[in-house]
């Protein structure tokens, strides 16, 4: 498969904020200039959040040089066109009437996010009024082959054609879902830097990545030890001290290991780039990212590469593994010492949880330190009764 001409682009702005200074905004370009049609659009999208705007304008750019490839015009797609560019994300593609693998598929969540970008995009157009529409729905695609992909063509519809073509080739992917207090200290020792290796200690206290690299510098107490993340998965932002997610209090060791990274390597990189920033984690290597927030994929991509050099499957690793690691560590502490009353609210609240029901997908039904503790629990009552 040839690679499409990336004729559009992703950059990153400043742009005037209305109440002075400046805010930050993610454009796709056309040859290097702001297409400012498409941008208008992201521009709404990143209101709320800033980073909704960037994966838009990722996705839409991916999109929109598909259609370059094909000699068409965004404006000019109808739902084949749209059809072509799932297939191909999906590791397939029509050739002489047959279907062809090209590669491995994505996942079916970013799937998922390809279709709304692209529908998002499509309805966004047709309620503005920019271009004459005539919609095509699932019912009535014998109608309009020209049809363009607006409002009446929902995420489902095309989730549903996800469904059906999405290859099942491969197996589940297995993960390590727990770490043994041996791969910890041995992943701990392969590190190279003091913000990876802090990172990792800080999810196994429970925090998702996530929430982890959205740490802010006024986030973290360290006299007291104490640690909040500024985002948390389903809850809105904490902003000026109106709103703060939940306060989690770091072992000693871990308190250490992140002091010394905020006063050398990052110190050092924020120096060298000339960049100041709130958030604790940020790139250090020298170069036009030095100083920048610390990006999801970098990290676990670093998380891999040190599994390795700790002799585990790197393809095993994921990053939310150190929370569940966390969520056993309380559950078997509850199970052998039922008398420090430790309960499930108390283990939800600490997560962050708003339903009990949250803690059963970390439990591990095979862990032999709960399963002595209830085996000691049963010969205990046993032994009462005699």
């Amino acid at each position: 498969m040839e690679k499409e001409q990336r004729v559009f682009k992703v950059m990153r702005a400043l742009m005037p904020a209305p109440s002075g200074g400046e805010r930050e905004l993610w454009l796709i370009t056309r040859h290097g200039i702001p297409f400012y049609q498409i941008n208008e659009w992201l521009d709404l999208k990143s209101i709320r959040k800033i980073s909704t705007g960037k994966e838009y304008a990722h996705k839409l750019c991916v999109y929109l040089n598909f259609l370059h490839g094909q000699g068409i015009s965004f404006e000019d797609a109808v739902t084949d066109d749209v059809m072509a560019f799932l297939m191909r994300l999906m590791g397939r593609s029509y050739e002489d009437g047959g279907v062809i693998r090209l590669r491995a598929p994505l996942s079916y969540s970013t799937l998922s996010k390809y279709v709304t970008v692209i529908t998002e995009f499509y309805k966004w157009l047709e309620q503005t009024g920019m271009h004459h529409v005539e919609f095509q729905t699932m019912d009535n695609a014998k109608r309009a082959q020209k049809s363009f992909l607006y409002g009446q063509i929902s995420s489902y519809e095309y989730k549903y054609i996800i469904d059906r073509h999405m290859l099942r080739l491969t197996a589940k992917r297995e993960y390590i879902k727990w770490y043994t207090d041996d791969e910890v200290v041995t992943i701990c020792s392969c590190f190279l830097t003091l913000r990876d290796l802090a990172i990792f200690l800080v999810t196994l206290e429970g925090f998702r990545i996530d929430e982890v690299l959205s740490m802010q510098l006024e986030d973290y107490d360290s006299q007291a030890g104490r640690i909040s993340p500024s985002r948390s998965k389903g809850k809105p932002d904490a902003s000026s001290g109106d709103f703060k997610h939940r306060t989690v209090f770091l072992p000693q060791s871990t308190r250490d290991v992140l002091d010394r990274y905020l006063l050398t390597e990052r110190s050092q990189a924020e120096t060298q780039s000339g960049l100041l920033s709130q958030t604790i984690f940020i790139n250090l290597k020298a170069g036009c990212s030095q100083g920048t927030p610390l990006a999801y994929r970098n990290y676990w991509e670093i998380l891999k590469k040190c599994a390795a050099r700790a002799g585990l499957d790197s393809k095993k690793i994921r990053t939310h593994s150190g929370r569940s690691t966390k969520v056993m560590q309380f559950l078997e502490h509850q199970a052998a010492h039922p008398e420090n009353n430790i309960s499930d609210a108390m283990i939800s609240e600490h997560f962050g949880w708003k339903s009990l029901d949250s803690i059963e997908p970390y439990r591990n039904y095979n862990n032999p330190i709960i399963a002595k503790a209830v085996f000691d629990k049963l010969q205990k009552a046993k032994e009462g009764q005699r």
